[in-house]
């Protein structure tokens, strides 16, 4: 697998896909991220078990193929290289190892990262989002909401059903609503003027701490 790509347009979904990741299982397939390089597009897929996220990147693709790397160690090598055309390029290391390098373009001997992959045979299986209904609302008045009631969301795992923020559609409001037994959080806004009812649901936070971290604070 080869391909080149724009840093700065890598960094910002790795980053994304970093803070979906598991950090207690170092070492394991749900510490890397899923990437596969086709039709000049790099699919990146990243998941903690409980949350998956998958986002596309366009790239120039010299040879296609697919495999995993250390999303920790990935991201420190794109931070460390300087802002530009970076080449990724995947090779046989012998042993069904496989060793990557990753260099600025043009390529420049004095700045070169390797490190190893593993196979994409055990990272998990995504459930498939196509034909999934959705609406869209102004993402600074969701993100208010969030902030209003983000922070009292149980950390207690054992007690599922608090470990997320519930959204629900109430007429024309859209309703936001958690609580650790202890705290509870309410936020309502009428933004679903118009939007067909939809199943309520229990959002969890990294999701939504993301929306608060990369979503625009004004418009859609």
């Amino acid at each position: 697998m080869k391909f080149t790509f724009d840093r700065d347009a890598m960094i910002k979904e790795v980053s994304i896909a970093q803070e979906i990741i598991s950090t207690k299982q170092v070492g394991s397939i749900l510490s890397n991220i899923f990437i596969s390089a086709y039709d000049n597009t790099l699919l990146i897929k990243a998941t903690d078990i409980k949350v998956q996220f998958l986002t596309h990147v366009p790239v120039q693709v010299i040879e296609e193929g697919s495999t995993t790397i250390y999303c920790e160690k990935f991201m420190g090598i794109l931070t460390a290289l300087p802002p530009g055309e970076i080449e990724f390029n995947q090779k046989s290391a012998g042993d069904d190892e496989q060793s990557i390098t990753v260099v600025i373009k043009p390529v420049d001997k004095k700045i070169k990262f390797q490190m190893k992959s593993m196979s994409q045979e055990k990272f998990p299986d995504f459930a498939s989002a196509d034909n999934v209904p959705y609406f869209e609302v102004p993402s600074k008045d969701v993100k208010s909401m969030i902030a209003q009631t983000i922070f009292a969301v149980s950390e207690d795992e054992q007690r599922f059903f608090m470990t997320g923020v519930y959204f629900e559609k109430k007429d024309d409001n859209l309703n936001l609503v958690a609580t650790d037994g202890r705290r509870l959080s309410f936020a309502s806004k009428k933004l679903l003027s118009g939007v067909a009812d939809f199943p309520s649901a229990i959002i969890h936070p990294k999701i939504l701490s993301i929306i608060l971290k990369h979503a625009p604070d004004e418009g859609n």
